[in-house]
């Protein structure tokens, strides 16, 4: 997979310059530059014009943890990713982002070949402890990965939990205990970009400075293990998981400590600022908000002692969206492990849809603290999932083709977005400084 053009990096680029760099509008690189750019780079500078400016990031981390300098960072007050040192122009960045040069239905469709059940198995479950009333619709994710902790299959899971100080926002954390999983339960309807943070995360935890017990509540005992190569679960949006995945597929270090790898079903992720200041147009203090839950269309806010706070059609949270999320197909989360979501099943539980070995190796460690029962014909889930990948594909200024090359050019995508509602944008000047040291 490359972001570069196979056919030939010389022919016309629509609205690009010919000589010099990528980009539009001024660029501070192009001044008294006497050396054509080398062909094939694609810089970090492309990736914002592309992506971030014109408001299409979905906030997944993949080109932060793809970067092999270090070079992308994450901007904490905005959110988003941004240039925090030299850039190199190695095309990572561009490679494995799902809305630039990652063509995800095809990387979809190379993980279900290659890691794919024939036939993954589909559930309805609940947890049959303390986990039922931490976590959403059942626990299922909470119980899940504190079996697997406590058996000693994963050393730990990245999990979004809700940040003290600012009502609503997310944080990514490792959890490494089912104290610490029974904390962070419930969803979290922002992005927290934990792909990006694995490095730190790992570093605060120290994982690796000693041999690291689980308490296996069950067995009375302690499983040990070392853990200078940790295995963890990463647990994200469908956009993440394609990130995390296609770092794997090809060997990249980032996606090492990734054992397994769960997604929440998702049609869209909300811009925290944008959120809280729409719930307050509803006359909702978001500080008041304990829980946020989105289903059969509708979203409903409730308070600490469960009272409804607001109940309205989620469709008028639609301004607070990530609008790119409107670009994907991927509702199911079909890249993971293990898919989980609220369609399909009673109030109460949650709907399980177990991919790969992988998946169905820690879905049966855990099943001693789940109730399941199979869903034969999972008819609601497909519709949901039907629907979402119909609205992607009218959206998509580029054409949507599982059998097509996993990689997209930068000139495939300029041809595809270039004069359309979701083109390019110029790099914002704040951000100058940035291109004038950095790349």
């Amino acid at each position: 997979m490359s972001g570069t053009d196979p056919a030939g990096t010389d022919r016309p680029r629509p609205g690009v310059p010919q000589a010099g760099v990528k980009g539009i509008g001024e660029d501070p690189r192009e001044q008294d530059r006497d050396v054509a750019e080398a062909p094939g780079k694609i810089w970090f500078r492309d990736l914002d014009e592309a992506v971030i400016e014109a408001d299409r990031c979905i906030q997944c981390a993949s080109c932060v943890a793809a970067c092999p300098s270090d070079s992308i960072g994450i901007d904490v007050d905005e959110g988003r990713p941004t240039l925090v040192k030299m850039c190199t122009g190695c095309s990572r960045c561009w490679d494995f982002c799902p809305r630039s040069g990652l063509r995800y239905e095809r990387h979809l469709e190379l993980t279900h070949e290659e890691r794919g059940l024939a036939e993954p198995g589909t559930y309805a479950a609940r947890a049959t402890d303390e986990a039922a009333g931490a976590g959403q619709d059942g626990g299922v994710v909470t119980a899940l990965l504190a079996e697997l902790i406590e058996a000693g299959e994963i050393d730990g899971a990245v999990v979004a939990r809700e940040q003290e100080d600012e009502p609503l926002r997310g944080e990514a954390v490792l959890a490494t205990s089912r104290e610490e999983l029974l904390a962070a339960g419930g969803s979290i309807y922002n992005q927290t970009m934990g792909l990006g943070q694995l490095d730190e995360l790992l570093a605060d935890a120290d994982l690796g400075s000693e041999a690291h017990g689980a308490s296996d509540s069950r067995a009375g005992s302690e499983t040990t293990r070392e853990t200078d190569d940790p295995d963890l679960a990463l647990v994200g949006t469908p956009c993440m998981i394609q990130g995390a995945t296609a770092l794997d597929r090809y060997d990249h270090e980032p996606a090492d400590p990734i054992a397994l790898t769960v997604a929440l079903m998702c049609t869209r992720s909300f811009e925290h600022s944008r959120l809280v200041s729409r719930l307050e147009t509803f006359d909702v203090d978001p500080a008041a908000v304990d829980t946020l839950d989105i289903s059969d269309g509708q979203l409903r806010a409730t308070d600490t002692a469960g009272e409804t706070l607001l109940e309205t059609d989620v469709d008028a949270f639609d301004a607070a969206g990530l609008r790119g999320c409107d670009e994907c197909a991927d509702f199911v989360g079909g890249a993971a492990d293990i898919s989980v979501g609220n369609v399909g099943s009673q109030d109460g539980e949650t709907t399980v849809v177990v991919r790969t070995e992988t998946g169905e190796s820690a879905w049966e460690t855990a099943a001693p603290a789940l109730e399941t029962a199979a869903i034969d014909r999972p008819g609601t889930l497909e519709k949901l999932a039907d629907w979402n990948r119909r609205r992607a594909e009218s959206i998509l200024p580029r054409e949507y083709d599982p059998e097509a090359g996993i990689g997209i050019t930068y000139e495939h995508h300029r041809e595809s977005y270039d004069g359309t509602d979701r083109e390019p944008e110029p790099l914002n000047p704040a951000r100058v400084h940035q291109y004038e040291e950095w790349c």
